[in-house]
């Protein structure tokens, strides 16, 4: 292994503990192997002495396969993730009190399962049903309070309804039953591991090294298991990125990395800063952008490798503007032989209408995906029965699904009378709402005028249906009051009709659109598409960490999508500044995954209204700007996209800090205001 000095110096580190920060592409992986070479082939520490953990599975597949390659298959060492490791403590527990717990994870369809379970809870608390996307958040809220050992909540900081309830009632359960989940895996091991010194001297023997990988992703929970698992000898090697720590929704918190010395006395400090993976360019803007982050370890990051090109912004009209942009790169890069390119986003939604036009475009792809519930959303359900309602007036489901949603003043006595007055030769429902006893002539005429309505609305294009549902029903505005306790925004309401928008702009017709929409459910569940290393990589930034790509495009660079709102949990004045540099460190991760090529995608509209560029898009564009004006003199030929080719005659800068290039363009003066013209793209060297 060729290792840089920074790399040696951290590979040699053998006693007491250790942090070291590795930046992007910095070769951290290569030096967990070789410190591991080195403490057994150096310094004679046994292989079985030796416990490294990983934050998942894939990480932990990764690193055995390097370690085979090094020592071989039989080489003894344990490489586990943390989850693992914290199940083989209980197992150990459950040996010594003669009893068993049961892991209640997985798909299977058993009484005990824990998405089962907390539906079989949730319902009997609200007496309601729990969406898919729900549950998940449910599932989500139960692992961070695990995580930051939180016991309890008020009750306004979830928006799940009788959220604590629920969790107290989940709890009970499964100390009733001797059920676990993953998250009780890390509180019951560091229980035990508390509360049984023969188990805790046991691994304390056992391990004298412990190395950490992805240490910035480390929970209170987690450190407290390696902390206790550690003393007295401290032999610790964590391996972290302060700078790339995105995972404070599971609990994640990056000042256990920043306050390492508060808690291990004599940490030593190393760091990785050389970066073997992207162009200069690459390396120099992420580092100015992450720099803006106030709580991190100072450090500058460098590269061999030459300028390369600057990234790209792609300021696009919408986002179907978007995607046809996007599409006309990938095959442009294909021409030039280039196949290795990921589209990231930081919404799971953004690759629905991505998928769309792939498919369209034959363009192969693989998607990164899980638990993706667009299709089962209510919001798209609405718009679906809205257009099978208009296609048929006969369809009941689909009318109890919109009746209360189009503001027509319809009582629940009226529907309910319309409905049991329905017959095999009536045409429409709205027939019977016709029969409905006592109607003015006011209500009879607005009733008989929704049968017309949607009459036309099944023969407009599917873009026409969308809008007319939003304006002349004002379906947004009704569903918004209608789950505002749910602390359901509008916004959160427009994501889901922007990517129906999207998707009915490829549609002529109702039906056609209906047909476009199964098809592209039976996509994401069948999952079949064949992996090829030809096909564009479509993930998500979350789970694009750690990987690498020649050309990286991300998507939806808008301030509503990225930074996004501050959570309803996030209001205290330093939560926030947390919540924003986590939002720059996520961006800060999409951006190092490339190698060559940098495309930024911002939509100026998205469902027809205005949008807001992402205010880390404008950081960058600062200092590309800066770096710009300073090639730039008087006298200099500049190339202006509507003007042609011109002299720079003078440089102005105001108060506020823009700056106005004076233009000769053979003869005729112009002023140019230069952000502007560098946003549009509109001026080249």
């Amino acid at each position: 292994m060729q290792l840089n000095e920074q790399q040696q110096k951290a590979v040699k580190h053998t006693k007491g503990p250790a942090l070291v920060l590795a930046g992007p592409g910095s070769g951290k992986t290569t030096v967990i192997i070789a410190r591991l070479k080195y403490l057994v082939h150096e310094i004679g520490v046994k292989p079985s002495g030796i416990l490294s953990m990983t934050f998942n599975k894939a990480a932990q597949i990764e690193m055995q396969k390097r370690c085979n390659h090094v020592f071989g298959e039989n080489h003894g060492m344990r490489i586990s993730t943390l989850h693992s490791f914290c199940n083989t403590v209980i197992k150990d527990y459950e040996r010594r009190q003669r009893n068993t717990l049961k892991l209640i994870e997985g798909n299977d369809k058993e009484t005990h399962n824990k998405h089962t379970l907390l539906k079989q809870i949730y319902h009997q608390i609200n007496q309601s049903h729990i969406s898919s996307e729900d549950l998940e958040e449910l599932i989500n809220h139960i692992g961070f309070m695990k995580n930051k050992m939180i016991k309890d909540v008020s009750a306004d900081t979830f928006s799940i309804r009788n959220f604590m309830q629920i969790v107290n009632a989940y709890e009970q359960y499964k100390k009733q039953y001797l059920l676990i989940d993953f998250d009780d895996m890390l509180t019951f091991s560091y229980a035990i591991l508390r509360k049984c010194p023969d188990i805790l001297g046991y691994y304390r023997k056992k391990y004298p090294y412990i190395q950490v990988d992805e240490g910035q992703d480390l929970s209170k929970i987690q450190f407290e298991i390696i902390k206790i698992l550690t003393v007295p000898q401290n032999n610790l090697f964590i391996v972290a990125d302060d700078d790339q720590s995105i995972y404070g929704f599971r609990g994640a918190e990056p000042k256990h990395i920043l306050q390492i010395q508060e808690s291990f006395t004599g940490c030593t400090i190393y760091h990785l800063t050389h970066n073997y993976r992207s162009t200069k360019n690459i390396v120099d803007i992420s580092s100015y952008l992450i720099k803006r982050n106030r709580y991190r370890f100072a450090k500058t990051h460098t590269t061999h490798h030459p300028d390369g090109s600057k990234p790209i912004t792609f300021y696009t009209r919408d986002e179907t503007s978007q995607t046809n942009e996007i599409i006309k790169n990938i095959r442009r890069l294909h021409k030039d032989n280039i196949y290795d390119i990921a589209l990231l986003y930081r919404n799971q939604l953004s690759c629905i209408s991505i998928v769309d036009a792939l498919e369209s475009a034959g363009i192969a792809y693989n998607i990164r995906q899980k638990n993706l519930h667009f299709f089962q959303h209510w919001v798209v359900q609405d718009i679906i029965a809205f257009m099978k309602f208009a296609l048929n007036q006969c369809d009941q489901t689909s009318f109890l699904k919109i009746c209360f949603k189009m503001n027509r003043y319809l009582s629940r006595e009226m529907v309910s009378y319309a409905l049991d007055q329905m017959k095999s030769d009536m045409n429409s429902i709205i027939d019977g709402l016709l029969l409905y006893p006592d109607l003015q002539i006011f209500q009879t005429r607005k009733i008989a005028g929704i049968k017309k309505e949607f009459h036309r609305l099944s023969k407009m294009s599917p873009c026409q249906v969308l809008s007319y549902i939003q304006n002349e029903f004002d379906y947004l505005n009704s569903v918004t009051g209608y789950h505002e306790n749910r602390n359901i925004s509008r916004e959160y309401i427009e994501r889901y009709y922007s990517v129906m928008q999207c998707i009915a702009s490829k549609c002529a017709t109702v039906p056609t659109f209906l047909e476009r929409i199964l098809e592209l459910e039976k996509l994401f569940e069948s999952k079949a598409k064949k992996i090829s290393q030809s096909a564009v990589a479509l993930s998500t930034i979350h789970s694009a960490k750690g990987l690498e790509y020649h050309t990286v495009m991300i998507l939806d660079l808008n301030n509503e999508e990225f930074p996004g709102k501050c959570t309803a949990n996030s209001v205290k004045a330093e939560d926030k500044v947390a919540w924003l540099e986590e939002e720059r460190r996520l961006f800060y991760v999409g951006i190092t995954r490339a190698k060559q090529y940098l495309y930024l995608y911002s939509p100026k509209t998205k469902n027809h209204q205005p949008m807001t560029p992402s205010m880390f898009l404008e950081e960058m564009n600062t200092y590309q700007n800066d770096l710009l004006l300073k090639e730039i003199g008087e006298g200099m030929l500049l190339t202006h996209k509507i003007f042609g080719t011109g002299v720079v005659s003078a440089i102005r800068t105001n108060t506020s800090g823009s700056t106005t290039l004076v233009m000769d363009f053979s003869g005729t003066k112009k002023e140019l205001h230069f952000e502007t013209c560098m946003e549009k793209g509109l001026l080249f060297i």
